[in-house]
């Protein structure tokens, strides 16, 4: 934002704090005006104008809910983007982790290009804090001149499995594969001085639904005991802690359980498939939007309808959408998703997003063309790798709810190296309506309300695998805590 422009959402602040903040108009344009400053940098007017706004009596309860957050939307931003050109330039520099033959007058042609992320925060220019890593990701040329290379033992065993998974179901000529049990040791830690000692510490541990592919889900052991634990179906499953924090400001909560779940593998007959009434009633309610992150915004229609053309069939149409976001889509580390507004378009507008923002376009895409989707994440816990992941499913008529990874179809174009390009496109085709039997599964539905309810800002208002945590009337972000989760694999293979 140049200084002019500056100065004029400045003037549009001053004239809505004159009035009333209460009116509609008036606080619509301090909220836009907020959200300009913010997505130009300038974080400390935003802050400045929101906290200014707050000092209103007029405000609804809602109204000052909503200034509140972009006050924390605001720190949480600075955060995301901490990093300085040096850092960068030492990074990619490095004899070890940077590239070959790197020069840094690079980094201004690959500004020029899009390839880095970074804001001009308050005058002063920031890197986003996984920069770096994103790179390789999204452009083959650098992932190439990458100095520190190693093969992959996760995507052949992957493979492996998913043909198990193929074999198994078609043997039983069902759509559920040999199921795989797992005991998971979940752990949370809140940093020291982080709270006061003796202040109670109220925790929300991620714990997994229980439900047709996933099951044999008990609680082990917990420390301390539980406050709460949600029905086996909760869209958002957590188990509840509350505890006083040690005399050291810090607190910890762990938990174990064990699991079993089942893979899947739809093969799927586009001769037979319907389109509405759906046999589930719950469909028609995730054919829906769900703002801010699931709009039909006019941008997202126009891309649903150019890549569906005069296509009418649900699966054929939801496989299309797969294989362009496969072809056209990027997969990048992200920023938090509770600074984004709208995440559909974020990933639409750049052309890249991490696992759960190319699962939020693409429920999006599915729903506007009138196909259910809904979100699914938890972890995936491979024996070579445990990580938070999203994906979704989309409800296809007779079949029902069918699996859709929209990520590992990114991967397979562009990001599977340690298979052969038939191999990767074998797993494409598998990904689509199927999904391997190495998942905890949390969530299946995403920005829903946790249980009991949390009374300050979520850590994540989307999605939920960390954990979330609060105390002394604030939210403890992520910052201040870390999380682990271990596996044993209890069947004999996988030992």
């Amino acid at each position: 934002m140049n200084m002019l422009c500056r100065h004029a959402v400045c003037l549009m602040l001053a004239i809505a704090s004159s009035v009333p903040a209460a009116t509609e108009k008036d606080f619509s344009m301090t909220m836009e005006s907020i959200a300009t400053m913010q997505e130009e940098g300038w974080l400390s007017d935003a802050e400045a104008a929101a906290k200014a706004a707050l000092e209103s009596d007029e405000l609804s309860k809602q109204q000052r809910h909503a200034l509140e957050y972009e006050v924390e939307r605001t720190a949480r931003i600075r955060r995301d983007y901490r990093v300085t050109e040096k850092s960068v330039i030492e990074r990619l520099s490095d004899e070890q982790r940077g590239i070959a033959d790197f020069k840094p007058e690079e980094i201004a042609e690959w500004e020029r290009e899009s390839r880095l992320d970074y804001k001009v925060i308050d005058g002063e220019k920031r890197y986003m804090n996984s920069t770096v890593g994103s790179l390789f990701f999204r452009y083959p040329d650098l992932r190439e001149r990458r100095l520190r290379k190693s093969k992959s033992t996760w995507q052949p065993f992957l493979l492996e499995h998913v043909r198990d998974v193929k074999r198994e179901t078609a043997a039983k000529q069902t759509v559920f594969g040999e199921p795989r049990r797992f005991e998971i040791d979940f752990r949370i830690s809140v940093d020291d001085d982080v709270v006061s000692p003796g202040e109670t510490v109220r925790c929300w541990m991620p714990f997994p639904q229980q439900f047709a592919v996933q099951q044999g889900v008990e609680l082990l052991s917990s420390s301390p005991t539980p406050v709460w634990l949600n029905r086996a179906d909760y869209p958002m499953r957590s188990i509840h802690f509350e505890a006083p924090a040690n005399d050291d400001g810090g607190a910890a909560f762990k938990a174990s359980w064990t699991m079993t779940t089942l893979p899947r593998h739809f093969e799927i007959d586009p001769n037979k498939v319907e389109s509405e009434p759906f046999s589930d009633p719950s469909a028609s309610y995730f054919a829906e939007e769900k703002a801010p992150h699931v709009v039909f915004t006019q941008e997202l229609r126009e891309l649903e309808a150019m890549i569906a053309g005069d296509e009418t069939n649900p699966v054929k149409k939801a496989r299309l959408y797969y294989d362009w976001m496969s072809n056209n889509i990027k997969y990048t580390y992200a920023r938090e998703y509770s600074t984004l507004r709208n995440i559909s378009m974020y990933v639409f507008e750049n052309g890249y997003g991490d696992c759960g923002q190319l699962a939020l376009m693409y429920i999006t895409l599915c729903r506007i063309g009138g196909i259910p989707a809904r979100w699914q994440s938890g972890w995936v816990i491979y024996p070579q790798d445990t990580n938070l992941h999203d994906w979704c499913e989309i409800y296809i008529e007779p079949y029902g709810w069918i699996p859709v990874d929209v990520n590992y179809g990114i991967f397979a174009r562009t990001i599977f190296d340690s298979i052969t390009e038939a191999e990767a496109n074998e797993l494409q085709d598998f990904f689509f309506g199927g999904l391997d039997a190495y998942r905890m599964i949390v969530n299946r539905d995403h920005g829903f309300p946790h249980y009991p309810p949390k009374e300050t800002f979520r850590s994540d208002d989307v999605d939920f695998q960390r954990g979330e945590l609060e105390a002394e009337g604030r939210n403890i972000y992520f910052k201040d805590f870390g999380y682990n989760l271990d596996v044993t694999f209890l069947d004999d293979e996988t030992e």
